[in-house]
């Protein structure tokens, strides 16, 4: 069989969402009964759910699990899954999607028009309360109109619809699954995919196995005859592992006991990329690091304090310090190779103008502020290196490293009122995994997106901003959108919702004896075509 299509993506969330560190341990030569890998990751996993699923991290590995109707390429570009193709009408309200015939679950159950309504109803279902079903909210009903045939109707029109449905929340399960309720949906996931979910043991770690009949490998499902993989592609068992230490990861790599880590620490990966023994690579993702503000707190409720935030942060330092060059300063709330992405206005760094800023707004006499971070190294030396810039404007910053389970409790399903959540400042990456402009600025800024049904961290509820987002998604026009997305832009540089620090690359390292492994564009691992070098 001839490989259709490698995607060793080059270019983030992420997370954020921000993608756990990864090692990959090894094993034999060749698709053996014995060539099984472990990925040691840097953060537990929270949930198998696509739906309700917040990081890329746990993304990636549902991604394994289950196939959705559309995919992306290595340019982010969409590409048919467990669909053949769409027809949209000419206001984006309706899309009439053709499915891929000759394709199961791996219980048996077939993929048809039933399985994917039963998937869109789930996650259009906003009184579940799943952390996903916003970005299906759009959908009015799924109809079925043959075998393999479904017609998505939306409540208003919708220009990125194909894009959201590739994102990774968009994967289908079996519809078994699904009856059988959240719990099942959470812990037991069955997919299309090429791997099959055999064990989790909570906090210790995950088992997949290889789908040797996934549909993938078949030239016959395809049009043109080329399968997607080839045959031998892919690894017996993937063994998912905690493992937090940086350092440990990186000896184990170097040591032969690991095949691959992803992301490299930036700290390491210099040493790495002098070591004949192992592959360091790199490329720009779609991640943008931030420094998330709870607009509804004393002090940063002040546009003013936003601004000396902004000012008193080097990002160009950042870039150095924290990420080891490989990183750019943030030029917009989203990344250059986001679709409508605009430049905006440089932000100097001004320690003096930040400080007669703080004076302005009341606070020249100082202010405590609370920053909660992930408990990673990187994220941990981000918080330390925020600490050390705000101390100059007179801030004081308390660091609270926390795991993403916690995160998870605490921040993305806090049902409080924005002035009683447990942060000021939050640091965090995102990673628009549609590739589109909405699934940044209005995921992120929205109203509707506030937590628990989204990942507004700063709780921003402004019916201005929300319009131009209703603009952006009134038609596919390309010309309507960019503009909406534009003025967007620019409303959350002047006001500083948040503060964007920089566009992060993403980072992977592997050794001689395997290949055709990387990382999409959104950070989330990539195994469809690895396999081991004879």
């Amino acid at each position: 069989m001839k490989r259709r299509l490698s995607i060793l993506a080059c270019g983030l969330l992420s997370l954020s969402l921000c993608v756990g560190s990864m090692t990959v341990l090894a094993s034999e030569s060749g698709r053996s009964e014995d060539s099984n890998i472990v990925v040691a990751l840097s953060t537990d996993i929270v949930t198998l759910d696509p739906a309700d699923t917040t990081n890329t991290l746990d993304g990636g590995i549902q991604r394994l699990i289950m196939d959705g109707l559309f995919g992306f390429d290595e340019n982010m570009k969409v590409i048919n899954m467990l669909a053949t193709g769409y027809e949209a009408n000419e206001d984006a309200t309706e899309y009439v999607i053709t499915l891929r015939q000759g394709v199961s679950f791996t219980d048996g159950t077939p993929w048809d028009a039933a399985a994917a309504k039963a998937n869109l109803d789930r996650l259009s279902d906003q009184s579940l309360g799943l952390k996903r079903n916003g970005l299906f909210n759009m959908i009015d009903s799924t109809e079925i109109v043959d075998d393999y045939t479904i017609k998505v109707k939306l409540k208003y029109s919708f220009g990125a619809f194909i894009n959201t449905l590739a994102h990774p929340a968009g994967v289908m399960m079996s519809p078994k699954q699904i009856e059988a309720g959240a719990e099942v949906c959470a812990q037991q996931p069955v997919g299309t995919g090429q791997y099959i979910f055999e064990e989790w043991k909570v906090g210790q770690s995950i088992t997949l196995k290889l789908n040797e009949d996934w549909w993938g490998y078949k030239s016959e499902l395809f049009e043109d005859g080329l399968a997607l993989v080839e045959e031998d592609a892919g690894f017996n068992t993937v063994l998912f592992q905690p493992v937090p230490e940086a350092a440990t990861r990186i000896s184990m790599l170097q040591a032969g006991d690991a095949d691959m880590i992803f992301p490299v620490p930036t700290e390491s990966y210099s040493v790495l990329e002098a070591d004949p023994n192992v592959t360091a690579e790199s490329s720009e993702g779609i991640t943008v690091n931030y420094i998330h503000i709870n607009t509804h707190k004393d002090g940063v409720s002040d546009v003013r304090v936003r601004k000396a935030i902004s000012m008193a942060v080097n990002k160009a330092v950042y870039c150095q310090v924290v990420k080891n060059g490989l990183a750019s300063p943030a030029t917009s709330h989203m990344g250059p190779s986001v679709q409508f992405y605009e430049e905006q206005p440089e932000v100097p760094y001004d320690v003096d103008a930040a400080k007669a800023l703080m004076e302005e707004a009341g606070y020249g006499d100082g202010l405590s502020l609370t920053c909660v971070t992930q408990n990673s190294s990187e994220a941990i030396k981000a918080g330390e290196f925020m600490q050390q810039q705000l101390s100059l404007i007179g801030i004081e910053l308390k660091i609270v490293p926390t795991e993403q389970g916690t995160i998870s409790e605490t921040i993305n399903s806090f049902k409080g009122a924005p002035e009683d959540a447990c942060y000021d400042l939050y640091l965090r990456g995102w990673s628009p995994s549609t590739g589109d402009a909405d699934w940044v600025l209005r995921a992120l800024w929205g109203s509707e997106m506030v937590p628990p049904n989204g990942s507004n961290y700063a709780y921003l509820m402004d019916e201005t901003y929300d319009q131009l987002m209703l603009d952006g998604l009134s038609s596919a026009d390309y010309d309507v959108r960019a503009t909406a997305y534009s003025e967007a832009q620019k409303y959350l540089w002047d006001n500083m919702i948040c503060v964007p620090i920089a566009n992060s690359f993403n980072t992977w390292a592997y050794g001689s004896h395997i290949e055709n492994v990387g990382i999409y564009p959104d950070g989330a691992l990539y195994l469809r075509d690895g396999s081991y070098v004879e």
